[in-house]
């Protein structure tokens, strides 16, 4: 099995390097696809700790890291990065999965002193990256960005607040510039005027399909926490009771689940319809659930949960064409528990 602390990428079907390449190497910027959940008040970060695997409560004001969001039986209902601020907590979720992590919270809400907000296109997320990044914000901002993982500050551009935020480990690693949605085009003309380039989507879903983080589409019903590699990033084993606590400590007592989040290579150079099949011989072994061109080689990369007796298999087909598992999903790249 490929050695799950590898960061290099991952070799093509023929031998070539499957790394979407292309992007700017000095800097880059992009609008992401994501949604904005609050929760403000005294009880906030007490109240939804109760309702995720991360230790959200013994985070400070500017510290911030991944969670899950689980029902009582341990399936995965989002994957969220929380950032602790002095009123409470900002919640940051896929496109379209706000709305539901707020209904999802609230329905737990009784007396709590908190109150949590879910406003559809009201924050725009903008991604710089690139080994200019940090040097870019600075610029913008007037002063050095956040260094550690998910450290979060206040800052202003041109007049506008704006939340910058270290990110890392899901497919492009840099800042996210966070700030008001009418805002942001007057911030993407900043970008430009300091050399930074705009990546196409393309380029985004390689990175992050190479970094195995999953967006809703990769999480289907019944998906538990363990089986999408990012442990050490996103669970706490040691923590208070949760809802759907149970499940997760089980798991990790057994030590295994029966698949895997991991990246594939398939020797497709032509769009797949999806979800797709994965096959060994006439078995199925999992689905592929995303999936873009690889740079060079001809083929393609995916991303789907693949049952672990398959991890290792030679004989893997995605419609018809050959496909093996490049990137193993046992943690995310660099996780120690």
């Amino acid at each position: 099995m490929t050695d799950p602390s590898r960061s290099d990428p991952p070799p093509a079907l023929g031998g070539r390097p499957a790394v979407a390449s292309g992007v700017p190497a000095a800097g880059f910027w992009a609008t992401l696809p994501l949604e904005v959940v609050t929760a403000t008040g005294g009880d906030a970060a007490r109240f939804v700790d109760n309702f995720t695997t991360a230790a959200v409560s013994s985070l400070e004001p500017g510290q911030g890291g991944e969670t899950f969001f689980t029902d009582a039986k341990g399936w995965v209902i989002a994957l969220a990065t929380v950032l602790r601020t002095p009123d409470g907590l900002v919640l940051v979720t896929a496109a379209g999965q706000g709305q539901h992590l707020r209904d999802h919270l609230e329905h737990y809400h009784i007396r709590e002193a908190v109150e949590i907000d879910h406003r559809p296109g009201a924050t725009a997320t903008l991604l710089v990256s690139g080994a200019a990044a940090a040097e870019a914000v600075a610029s913008l901002t007037g002063g050095p960005p956040p260094a550690d993982a998910f450290g979060h500050q206040s800052a202003s551009i041109n007049a506008t607040a704006v939340r910058v935020v270290r990110v890392e480990g899901q497919g492009c690693d840099g800042f996210w510039i966070q700030l008001p949605a009418e805002a942001a085009a007057a911030v993407e003309a900043g970008f430009v005027a300091t050399g930074l380039l705009r990546a196409d989507e393309a380029r985004l879903e390689a990175g992050r399909i190479l970094a195995r983080f999953p967006t809703p589409t990769d999480v289907p019903p019944k998906t538990l926490p363990q089986e999408l590699g990012r442990d050490s990033r996103a669970i706490s084993f040691t923590k208070g009771c949760y809802l759907g606590q149970e499940t997760v400590a089980r798991l990790d007592a057994l030590g295994h689940v029966n698949r895997r989040l991991v990246t594939l290579a398939i020797a497709a150079d032509a769009p797949l319809t999806l979800p797709a099949t994965v096959r060994a011989g006439d078995q199925q072994a999992g689905m592929l659930t995303s999936a873009c061109p690889a740079a060079e080689g001809g083929s393609t990369i995916g991303l789907g949960l693949i049952h672990t007796r398959w991890l290792d298999a030679d004989t893997l087909e995605v419609d018809g064409r050959r496909a093996r598992v490049v990137s193993s999903a046992d943690h995310a790249p660099g996780e120690q528990r």
